[in-house]
């Protein structure tokens, strides 16, 4: 398919090559330019971990603000565990980390709720209204479906985000996170070697993050 520019910016208006046969050329298999397979050039490794830098950045920043009052007491209360472990050590005490551990359950969690809803809130509602975060409208990136343009149904987007986000809650739990830190890493790295650029989430949710600029 040809993709029309109209001096500004790719246009949704294609149409089929004159004499092309399916299956005759794939540009990315020749050692060309990775597209999808309407002739939209897709998102390189660098720039897709610049977007997602960008995104976290900007959620530690809103995630630290609302979940203040917790990120406080959490605070507070290491700092007294460690005057007191001083003070237990100098005497020649034992150290009670358990207590430490149970003082701490709480605000910790309470912390991880608020950034895990704010992801979530941020990354689909976002995907939803303009095809991309704040992140990757920085780089110059969208998502879309891989077989076509244009905004991406409900379902789509939640299956992406539970492909890249649902390992890491998981991974809260007891004896799981090596399994959940290895699926991430392969996640964010699978862009790299394959044919169609996507990552782990993308295959999931039938995705491709494509450059508009």
């Amino acid at each position: 398919m040809l993709r029309y520019w109209n001096g500004t910016r790719w246009t949704e208006h294609t149409a089929p090559v004159p004499g092309y046969a399916p299956g005759a050329y794939d540009a990315s298999r020749q050692g060309g330019p990775r597209i999808t397979p309407d002739g939209v050039p897709l998102a390189g490794w660098w720039q897709r971990g610049l977007a997602l830098f960008l995104d976290g950045l900007l959620i530690g920043v809103i995630g630290l603000l609302v979940a203040f009052p917790w990120v406080r007491d959490a605070a507070h209360i290491y700092r007294d565990w460690f005057h007191a472990a001083m003070d237990t050590a100098d005497a020649g005490g034992t150290v009670d980390t358990a207590g430490l551990q149970r003082r701490l359950t709480r605000p910790l969690l309470m912390i991880a709720s608020v950034n895990l809803v704010l992801g979530f809130v941020y990354n689909v509602g976002f995907l939803m209204w303009k095809q991309a975060t704040i992140g990757k409208l920085a780089v110059g990136l969208r998502v879309r479906l891989r077989e076509r343009p244009g905004p991406m149904p409900l379902r789509t987007v939640l299956l992406r985000w539970l492909g890249q986000y649902g390992p890491s809650v998981l991974g809260l739990v007891p004896l799981v996170g090596g399994l959940t830190g290895l699926y991430v890493l392969l996640d964010d790295l699978w862009p790299l070697w394959d044919d169609k650029s996507q990552a782990l989430h993308d295959k999931v949710a039938r995705t491709n993050v494509v450059r508009i600029r």
